[in-house]
């Protein structure tokens, strides 16, 4: 079978392997209409309208979301002892391809037109299934375009924002719910003297904690500590369980690396050491980055974006700020470009940049995190060696 592998040329090898990517996609896609079709196969056997049940009769099963045909209960399990799965798995099979055809027709049709990989459609569908019709809908129509290069995380933020404003209600009682599960856990076991620490808690407060652990670590590197950030991080833990020590650690000056010189693009340093930078009190502020529609600026219903954190509703947005320090700072024009002639990046360039290309360009690359490369397209020429000027810009 793979006889002619060892004399395949680099050039082939890539052709050859791209040639069994699409049979391998063309075949799944096939599979997932079968599953289709299967299902079309297995209506239930009896009628409900009759009044007639038999004990052990197969049931009404939903597999997908709202709109979608029930299929016979025990239909899955044959296809899934065919296909060498379990019947679970089968189950998920059937219902991802029910949900795709019926909810999600954008996405079927480029599956079935090879445009997109069956796993890719078969991971949205996934999360679509709690959705009312008309979010699925929305859901499809948002996220069509770009599904074959966009990762879970993504999707996960578009079905979340689809339900907060499709089914504000059921979006509620969800957060209502989540909110109960808060707590910290400190785990019982210890490895190598180490020990595992779980916080489930509001998103604004967890952002506050990750914002002082840093700006404690940057504190530690002040003061000599030259062990790793992670390192450091995880010292301030021990840092914050005494009050009065992390007050006095963060308002009282350290020597620092701040320099944008020195510490050659790790952000997270950069970003720590400045907010151990910020005095008057011992906790460090937190930047939010809101994006909010129309709707939700004229004080109705809507859905707000928080930059690393996703979709919320407004009224969340309106508690954070509540009880927050605001300071709204002047938009910045993603269109204009800014340059400068020294090879370091200054914050208003990176700035830019990041705002205006929230996830990494990288072909398939999904991180949508501030911790990026920021380095030039075009090599930096230093100018004795003919660097032009204004190499480092908003489009470099």
């Amino acid at each position: 079978m793979f006889d002619t592998i060892e004399d395949l040329d680099p050039a082939a090898v890539l052709g050859r392997a791209a040639d069994r990517r699409r049979s391998a996609d063309a075949a799944e896609a096939e599979l997932l209409a079968l599953a289709a079709h299967w299902a079309d196969l297995h209506p239930v056997l009896d009628d409900p309208a009759a009044g007639v049940r038999v004990p052990g009769m197969q049931r009404l099963m939903p597999l997908a979301g709202p709109g979608t045909p029930p299929v016979a209960e025990f239909a899955p399990a044959e296809l899934a002892a065919t296909l060498g799965m379990s019947t679970l798995a089968g189950q998920q099979l059937v219902g991802d391809a029910l949900e795709l055809r019926h909810r999600l027709p954008r996405l079927w049709a480029q599956i079935m037109a090879g445009d997109l990989q069956a796993w890719r459609g078969r991971k949205i569908a996934e999360r679509t299934r709690c959705l009312p019709v008309e979010a699925a809908a929305w859901v499809d129509a948002q996220v069509a375009p770009f599904a074959h290069k966009i990762g879970p995380a993504r999707v996960a933020a578009l079905v979340e924002a689809a339900l907060i404003r499709f089914d504000p209600e059921t979006a509620a009682e969800r957060a209502r719910k989540a909110a109960e599960t808060r707590g910290v856990w400190v785990s019982d076991e210890m490895t190598d003297g180490t020990r595992s620490i779980r916080i489930e808690t509001d998103a604004l407060d967890a952002a506050a904690f990750d914002d002082t652990i840093g700006a404690i670590a940057a504190a530690l590197a002040g003061l000599g500590d030259e062990d790793t950030a992670d390192l450091r991080r995880a010292k301030a833990v021990g840092v914050i369980a005494d009050p009065q020590g992390t007050l006095n650690l963060l308002t009282h000056d350290h020597p620092t690396t701040d320099d944008p010189a020195t510490w050659n693009g790790d952000r997270d340093d950069a970003v720590s050491t400045r907010s151990s930078r910020r005095r008057g009190g011992g906790r460090p502020k937190v930047v939010l980055y809101l994006h909010l529609s129309q709707e939700a600026l004229g004080g109705g219903q809507g859905v707000g974006r928080v930059e690393g954190l996703g979709p919320v509703p407004v009224e969340l947005i309106r508690d954070w700020v509540g009880r927050s320090e605001v300071v709204v700072k002047p938009v910045l024009d993603l269109a204009d470009r800014t340059s400068v002639d020294a090879y370091e990046v200054p914050d208003r360039i990176s700035e830019t940049v990041l705002l205006r290309n929230p996830c990494c360009p990288f072909p398939w690359c999904n991180n949508t995190t501030r911790r990026k490369d920021l380095d030039h397209i075009e090599p930096y020429r230093p100018p004795g060696d003919g660097g032009p000027p204004g190499q480092t810009s908003t489009d470099n």
